[in-house]
C-alpha cells in the first residue's frame, strides 16, 4: 500500500514529459507509473488532472538569518523556508559565513544551530571563506567529509590584499572535491567608480548601477577563470548579470574548462531603470540591475545552456532597513525571491516561449541537485528519490502582492506582476506541506543535507 498517489498530472521526468501517476511510500518515490495505474492503491490520492507535476526546486543560493552592516535579515530559517515551500522550493543551500577570528567549522556549527529547529524543508550549507588562514584552509577537506562540499569566495571584502592565500584555498577545495562558488566583482574598479561618483556629489540610489558597471563583473570573471585554472579548481560563478561575463564563461567552456554559471531572478525581470523609481533602494543587490541588453543576454544564456542554474540569492530586508542609508554604498543589498522563483520563471520563461518546461526544471531542480551533490535523491521524479514534488497549476493567474507572501519582508520586488502558473501543492519527503498557498509544516521538520563531492562529469548524471 502506498502512502500517497498523485494521479493524472503531466509529469516532468528525466526521460521527458508524460501523463503519469506517482506513488509515494515512506517519504520516497516508490513508483512512477502510467496514468490511471495507482489511484486505488494508496491511503491518500491527489487528483492532479490538468496539472503539471514537477520535482521540488533546489535553491542553492540563500541568505537566511544573516547579518550585514550590523543588521539582521527579515527572514530566518522558519519564515524563509516557509516562503520557499509556498513557491515550490523543497531544498535550499544557505551560505554560512566564517566569523571574524573564527574557523570554517565554527561557521557551519553556527548556521546549523540556526536552521535545525526552524527549517521546514531540507537544507545544506556552503561556507564563505573570509579569512583564508592556513588553519582555515586545512579545514576544507574535513568539512567536505561531513557533506559540506562547496565554499564561497567574494572577490571583494579585502580579496585583493590576500589573493595568494585565496588561491591556496582554491587549490585545497579542488583537491578535496569541493566546488568554489565565486562572487565576481572587481573591487578596484568598483572603488574607483564609487570614489568618483561620491566626489561629484552623487550619493543617491540612481547612481548605484554606475558604481558597479558591467565591466567590473566581466573583469572579475576573467581573472577568476585564470586563477582557478592555475589552482586546478572548478568554478561556479554566482548571480551573473552581464553579457560580457556570460561570454567569458562561454569561451572558457569552449576551451574545455569545468565552469558553471548561475543567475538570479532580478536579472531576468528588472532593469537598471528601477533605480530611478521612488524608493529605488528596494532593488539594490550585488551586482546591480543592468540595461535591457544585458537582460536579453541572460535570457539567451538560459536558452542555450550557458547558464546552468537560476537561484534566488534570497537576502531580504524590511523596507525601512533598505531606505535608511544616506548614500548608495550603504544600502542593504538583497531582496525576497524564494516564493516567486518557480512561478515567475514559468510565467516569464515557459509561458512566453523563451525556454521549455524541461529546461526550466533543469535550471531550478535537476542541475542544482547534480552540481551540489544531491542527485538523484533530489531534483528528479524517479524511483527511489525523495518525494519532493510540486503539483503546479499552469493556468492559475496570480498578482504578486507582498501582503499575501510568506516572507517577513514588508515589500516584494515584483509587486504587481501578473503571473501565469502557480504551485497548488508542495510535497516534501512525502508530506503535503503547502496546499493552495496555505503552509502547514512544523518548524524543525527540515533535515540537514550532507552532500556528495562535486563531479566534473555532473552533466552525465
Amino acid at each position: 500500500m502506498l502512502d500517497l498517489a498523485i494521479v493524472g498530472a503531466t509529469a516532468v521526468t528525466p526521460s521527458g514529459m508524460r501523463r503519469a501517476d506517482v506513488g509515494v511510500r515512506a517519504g520516497k518515490i516508490a513508483r512512477v507509473a502510467d496514468a490511471g495505474a495507482l489511484g486505488e492503491t494508496a491511503s491518500r490520492t491527489i487528483d492532479a488532472a490538468g496539472m503539471l507535476l514537477l520535482p521540488g526546486a533546489v535553491d542553492p543560493h540563500t541568505h537566511l538569518d544573516a547579518e550585514m552592516f550590523g543588521s539582521r535579515t527579515a527572514d530566518d530559517f522558519e519564515s524563509g523556508t516557509t516562503a520557499a515551500a509556498c513557491g515550490g522550493v523543497t531544498s535550499i543551500i544557505d551560505y554560512a559565513f566564517q566569523p571574524e577570528r573564527g574557523s570554517l567549522a565554527d561557521a557551519a556549527a553556527k548556521w546549523n544551530e540556526k536552521a535545525e529547529r526552524r527549517a521546514t524543508i531540507d537544507y545544506g550549507f556552503h561556507v564563505a571563506i573570509l579569512d583564508p588562514t592556513p588553519e582555515a584552509i586545512a579545514q576544507i577537506p574535513r568539512l567536505a567529509e561531513r557533506g559540506i562540499t562547496s565554499f564561497k569566495i567574494f572577490m571583494m571584502r579585502g580579496f585583493e590584499a590576500r589573493v595568494r592565500d585565496f588561491m591556496r584555498a582554491f587549490r585545497a577545495a579542488g583537491e578535496a572535491g569541493a566546488l568554489l562558488a565565486i562572487h565576481a566583482e572587481d573591487e578596484h574598479l568598483i572603488g574607483y567608480c564609487t570614489e568618483r561618483l561620491l566626489s561629484e556629489g552623487h550619493r543617491s540610489v540612481e547612481y548605484f548601477a554606475a558604481s558597479r558597471p558591467p565591466l567590473s563583473e566581466e573583469s572579475a570573471v576573467k581573472r577568476a577563470l585564470a586563477m582557478t585554472a592555475v589552482a586546478e579548481a572548478p568554478a561556479y560563478f554566482v548571480h551573473l548579470s552581464s553579457a560580457g561575463a556570460i561570454d567569458a564563461i562561454r569561451r572558457a567552456r569552449a576551451e574545455g574548462r569545468v565552469v558553471l554559471a548561475e543567475t538570479r531572478p532580478i536579472y531576468l525581470y528588472l532593469t537598471e531603470d528601477r533605480f530611478r523609481d521612488p524608493r529605488g533602494e528596494r532593488y539594490v543587490g550585488y551586482p546591480p540591475l543592468r540595461p535591457q541588453t544585458d537582460v536579453d543576454s541572460v535570457w539567451a544564456a538560459l536558452a542555450d545552456g550557458t547558464i546552468d542554474v537560476v537561484a534566488t540569492d534570497h537576502c531580504c530586508w524590511m523596507l525601512e532597513q533598505k531606505l535608511a542609508a544616506d548614500r548608495f554604498t550603504r544600502i542593504m543589498p538583497g531582496m525576497s525571491n524564494l516564493e516567486t522563483l518557480v512561478p515567475m520563471l514559468y510565467s516569464e520563461g515557459v509561458a512566453k516561449g523563451r525556454i521549455s518546461l524541461e529546461r526550466m526544471v533543469d535550471l531550478v531542480a535537476a542541475n542544482p541537485a547534480k552540481i551540489f551533490g544531491l542527485y538523484p535523491h533530489k531534483g528528479a521524479i524517479i524511483d527511489g528519490a525523495d518525494a519532493d514534488l510540486v503539483v503546479f497549476d499552469p493556468n492559475r493567474r496570480t498578482t504578486i502582492r507582498s501582503i499575501e507572501m510568506h516572507s517577513r519582508s514588508d515589500y516584494d520586488p515584483f509587486e504587481g506582476f501578473e503571473i501565469t502558473g502557480w504551485p497548488r501543492e508542495t510535497i516534501a519527503r512525502g508530506e503535503v506541506i503547502v496546499a493552495d498557498r496555505k503552509h502547514s509544516a512544523q518548524p524543525g521538520r527540515g533535515r540537514f543535507l550532507a552532500r556528495d563531492r562535486f563531479s566534473p562529469r555532473w552533466r552525465e548524471s
